[in-house]
């Protein structure tokens, strides 16, 4: 878990922080204050003082400021939809999972896409003792032998240089809960992709936590 956890780049930091230097060269300073305040929230909950199992209200929190930091570099490029009710921030994930899916669906969903046409979609629901949380985007999509290898392919290169890729969340997800969890990744060319985050829906506490986190399983 953690040799897996360790194969996030720093990629994303250098880029947000380059660009809070231009603005603050540009004396876009209310801008840079804002990105500063959702980077530190995003750091935060990053180390999670680190635990790797956490609330999913955090998860959300994480991913949102991910997504605030985006939008501004992105220039508003693309829209974001939530659908994530409250009643389930008191739930259990792993750490970091959102995330990664909402880099792929801008790095290739968005790819292509006429400013302000791009839309993705952040949808969490419950299905029995299930919680399958769902990142839609109208993007380009993928054919079926792209799709196969998003998990399989240990070797497979990242275009845009993200040390994240689905099959890393995959692993983590499986790693913690077992292989009947996971992603579920649904696309076809030119009609845009659904990645879903499977995971068990487990009320969240310090002794569930440190259940899972050490071995214990479900």
């Amino acid at each position: 878990m953690d040799a897996l956890q360790s194969q996030i780049n720093p990629h994303f930091l250098y880029n947000t922080l380059d660009s809070i230097t231009w603005m603050i060269e540009g004396d876009r300073n209310e801008d840079a204050t804002y990105m500063i305040t959702q980077l530190a929230r995003l750091l935060r909950i990053s180390l999670s003082k680190g635990r790797t199992i956490i609330p999913l209200r955090d998860e959300i929190s994480h991913a949102r400021s991910y997504m605030n930091i985006q939008k501004y570099r992105y220039k508003d490029s693309f829209s974001v939809d939530y659908q994530l009710p409250e009643d389930y921030g008191d739930l259990c994930t792993v750490k970091l999972v959102i995330q990664p899916v909402l880099e792929n669906a801008i790095y290739y969903g968005m790819e292509g896409m006429v400013d302000g046409d791009g839309e993705i979609m952040v949808k969490a629901e419950k299905r029995g003792d299930d919680l399958y949380i769902s990142v839609t985007d109208n993007g380009c999509g993928m054919d079926e032998e792209t799709v196969e290898g998003l998990l399989t392919d240990e070797n497979r290169v990242h275009k845009h240089g993200s040390g994240v890729g689905l099959l890393n969340v995959h692993n983590r997800i499986r790693l913690m809960f077992g292989d009947d969890y996971g992603l579920i990744i649904e696309s076809e060319p030119d009609e845009g992709t659904c990645v879903t985050i499977h995971i068990p829906a487990i009320e969240y506490d310090e002794d569930t936590r440190k259940r899972l986190e050490g071995g214990s399983g479900l």
